[in-house]
């Protein structure tokens, strides 16, 4: 897996929605990171390193601003190596941001295309050889191992099955996402705040806000037929759903049961 936020193919833009979104209590993220010994052979190695939003980029100058925008409260990072063999090592990052969705968009920024069947790892996770992540309520868990090829995807498995299970049950997925997962598949949403090259940069997705920060939520393939599609699927769900064309481009407007009044623009 790289380290790189993914490319977002998207079928419809939604101007308006999510404005509500509830915000979760900030949660100390140190909390995620294994005890000392509890990775064997890998042993935590000095303290646990701690960063704001405002320190990160010391310690990922060039990202911390992917981690920013997605509403950044504090990280804690810890590295576990073999005391035998120092090349093997696991590097475990926990991110707590202010919402649940923020989580969420740092999960799919991070997912790439091959991740296609989401570890039961808190609300949901990726394991790859060098990489693995999930998230879980309003906190996102990073890790990255280096080593013999043997022995690197079980420690990053259970690293993050460590973490996982010291957070306990993941909570209830944050409404938004359930509301559209009535007519998604949620393996392609995406969600996110506000690029890091401003609106005009963003790819055509699903916009709005939550809890007053723009973002993104991107729903593939990007074609004419699953716009339609979409576009029919949700109409069945409006409340006083308005089809109309501006510019060129199919308009749905309407209330949604769940999130509120919506606009819909598909591209």
């Amino acid at each position: 897996m790289r380290r790189v936020r993914s490319c977002l193919p998207a079928a419809l833009a939604l101007l308006q929605v999510l404005a509500g979104s509830a915000r979760a209590a900030t949660a100390d993220p140190a909390t995620a990171l294994p005890a000392a010994a509890a990775l064997p052979p890998l042993v935590r190695q000095a303290s646990i390193e701690r960063h704001t939003a405002e320190t990160l980029w010391e310690r990922i100058d060039g990202e911390a601003e992917l981690y920013k925008s997605h509403g950044l409260a504090a990280s804690a990072h810890a590295l576990y190596e073999d005391p035998a063999q120092p090349d093997r090592r696991i590097d475990l990052s926990v991110f707590s941001v202010a919402d649940p969705l923020g989580a969420f968009g740092l999960f799919a920024a991070f997912r790439p295309p091959e991740c296609d069947a989401v570890q039961p790892l808190g609300n949901g996770g990726c394991v790859g050889d060098y990489q693995g992540f999930f998230w879980h309520g309003n906190l996102f868990v990073l890790a990255d191992a280096a080593g013999p090829a043997a022995s690197r995807p079980g420690d990053l498995r259970q690293a993050l099955e460590a973490a996982a299970a010291l957070l306990g049950p993941p909570p209830p997925r944050p409404e938004p996402l359930r509301a559209f997962s009535r007519l998604v598949d949620t393996r392609t949403i995406r969600y996110q705040p506000q690029h890091l090259l401003g609106r005009a940069a963003l790819p055509p997705g699903l916009e709005g806000t939550a809890g007053g920060t723009p973002v993104v939520l991107s729903v593939g393939p990007c074609d004419n037929e699953a716009v339609a599609r979409t576009f029919d699927a949700y109409a069945a769900v409006l409340d006083a759903a308005v089809r109309s064309e501006r510019n060129g481009y199919r308009v749905l407007a309407g209330r949604d049961p769940a999130l509120g009044p919506v606009l819909l623009v598909g591209s």
